[in-house]
């Protein structure tokens, strides 16, 4: 006697519920419900079982640009994802499980987020704050594995948490690490010797070829940013789009939220963490991040992301364009600062996108896409 029940679903803005068992006339559904212009969450809380032919489905969806997470996917179901390999490509998750933050012990904390030890100090508990979306926690854990996978140097990834609404991973703890903005707010003569570091390593990591079946292109997310934006006119929307069209392809790894807090050490190893929106493309995209958080930032949000002045960060950014451009002059200098600034403006449009946006982003992305 046939036991499977009939495989159903509905949907909430992006988020797909579904029910019984996945094949690939189920995903053939679930295709329609979707476009490539949005992140869509499947929630699988209640799927008791896939297929090889819907698993080679969701591999078509994904190709034909559709972009989705799994979440709430049983043992059952994850195993059929890892044994295949499928997992490798796209983003399946287990049910978050709960979290006693009383059983941790906090240590310090970000713009978006709060760390905590554990109690036995084997891991580090990244608790994101509610700004923080859900499909952002997601990626992180993804791409975070996968870049440990890839081999790039950052801590190991473990299991996803969430509390009230509070979402939580766990991570390899790297005993006696510290930011490289950190090392300098402690130890201020070493500020020359830190930020060569960190040009030396954004360099690396820019001339490193990624895996392009293992990771997205950052532009896309940038143009998804820009078309799905409520919150700049439909002039400055063109014109943004414009300037993305006209970015020289690349394919060589992008870090997506490069800056000096966002590498450790031990003072014998250093790693990237952070690694939500890691990917490939052109390095510029990158640069203009870091020029948009050093240079065009408040004193308050600088001291509250990198424990530094104004100053210091400025000097971080010259010393950075020296060696990563060969910027030895100020007007050398200046002509690196008119190449980054359209791309520090496109990354205040994808920030504000995903985490809201701040008065004072307004008249810099008019400045440049007005």
């Amino acid at each position: 006697m046939d036991t499977k029940t009939a495989f159903e679903y509905s949907k909430e803005g992006s988020i797909l519920k579904l029910k019984g068992d996945l094949d690939s006339q189920g995903v053939h559904g679930l295709e329609t419900a979707m476009d490539a212009d949005n992140i869509f969450t499947l929630d699988f809380d209640e799927v008791s079982s896939v297929n090889f032919a819907a698993l080679r489905a969701l591999l078509r969806c994904r190709r034909n640009g559709i972009r989705f997470n799994i979440i709430n996917a049983s043992s059952d179901v994850i195993e059929m994802f890892e044994d295949t390999g499928v997992s490798s490509f796209l983003n399946v998750f287990r049910k978050p499980k709960g979290l006693d933050i009383s059983k941790y012990d906090e240590f310090g904390g970000g713009y978006l987020s709060r760390s905590f030890n554990s109690e036995d100090g084997d891991s580090m508990l990244k608790y994101y704050g509610k700004r923080v979306p859900a499909e952002v926690v997601y990626r992180e854990k993804s791409v975070a594995r996968k870049v440990f996978l890839f081999g790039i140097p950052t801590p190991m990834v473990g299991p996803l948490h969430c509390s009230d609404g509070n979402f939580a991973i766990d991570f390899e703890r790297i005993e006696g690490k510290r930011s490289l903005s950190r090392v300098i707010a402690d130890e201020p003569e070493r500020l020359e010797e830190i930020t060569v570091k960190f040009a030396n390593m954004c360099k690396e990591l820019h001339s490193t070829p990624c895996d392009t079946n293992m990771f997205e292109p950052r532009v896309d997310a940038y143009r998804n940013a820009v078309l799905n934006c409520k919150d700049i006119t439909d002039d400055e929307k063109a014109t943004a789009l414009g300037f993305i069209d006209s970015i020289p392809a690349a394919t060589t790894c992008l870090h997506g939220d490069m800056q000096l807090s966002n590498i450790i050490t031990n003072g014998e190893d250093y790693l990237w963490i952070d690694l939500s929106d890691f990917g490939y493309g052109n390095p510029m995209l990158d640069i203009g991040m870091w020029c948009f958080l050093s240079i065009l930032n408040s004193e308050q949000r600088i001291d509250q992301i990198f424990h530094l002045t104004k100053e210091q960060i400025t000097r971080c950014w010259r010393i950075f364009a020296r060696e990563y451009f060969g910027a030895d002059t100020e007007e050398k200098q200046g002509e690196v600062i008119a190449r980054v600034m359209p791309f520090a403006a496109l990354h205040m449009i994808y920030l504000g996108s995903t985490y809201g946006f701040e008065p004072e982003l307004f008249g810099f992305i008019n400045k440049y896409f007005g």
